[in-house]
C-alpha cells in the first residue's frame, strides 16, 4: 500500500507542477496586454497623403454695400459688384480676394478676405 502512496505522490506533484504553470502564464499575457493597449496608434496619417489631398471649396456670397461699382481679384478671376448688389462664388481655401480697381473707400490691391471653411456659404458685406 506505500507503493500505491508513493505513486499517487509523484502523480500528484506532477499535476501540482502543471497547475502553477497555467497561473504564471495567465499573468505574463496580462502584462503583454496592458503594454499593447497603451502602444502608439499606427493609422496616424502621413504628411505624403495630405499633399496629395484635393483642394477643398467654399461657396461665398459678395455683397457691394458701398455706393460704387467694385472691381475685385478672386485668385486669378476678375468679379465686378454693382452697388447693392450680391455674386456667388465657389472659391478654393486660401485664395485671397483683393480689390482690382480703386474705390473712394478702397484703394487697389487692399486684401478683402482670405478664404478659409469658416467662410462656407457665408455673405461677406463690404462696405
Amino acid at each position: 500500500m506505500a507503493v500505491i502512496l508513493v505513486e499517487i505522490l509523484k502523480l500528484l506533484r506532477g499535476v501540482m507542477r502543471i497547475r502553477s504553470v497555467f497561473p504564471i502564464a495567465v499573468v505574463v499575457a496580462g502584462f503583454m496586454a496592458s503594454a499593447a493597449v497603451y502602444a502608439a496608434p499606427t493609422n496616424v496619417p502621413s504628411p505624403v497623403r495630405i499633399a496629395y489631398s484635393k483642394t477643398q471649396t467654399v461657396k461665398v456670397a459678395l455683397r457691394n454695400d458701398s455706393g460704387t461699382q467694385m472691381q475685385l481679384k478672386v485668385g486669378e478671376q476678375i468679379v465686378s459688384l454693382d452697388p447693392g448688389k450680391t455674386v456667388a462664388v465657389k472659391i478654393p481655401v486660401g485664395t485671397r480676394i483683393v480689390v482690382n480697381a480703386a474705390t473712394p473707400k478702397h484703394p487697389a490691391g487692399e486684401l478683402i478676405a482670405e478664404v478659409t471653411t469658416a467662410l462656407d456659404n457665408a455673405t461677406v458685406a463690404i462696405k
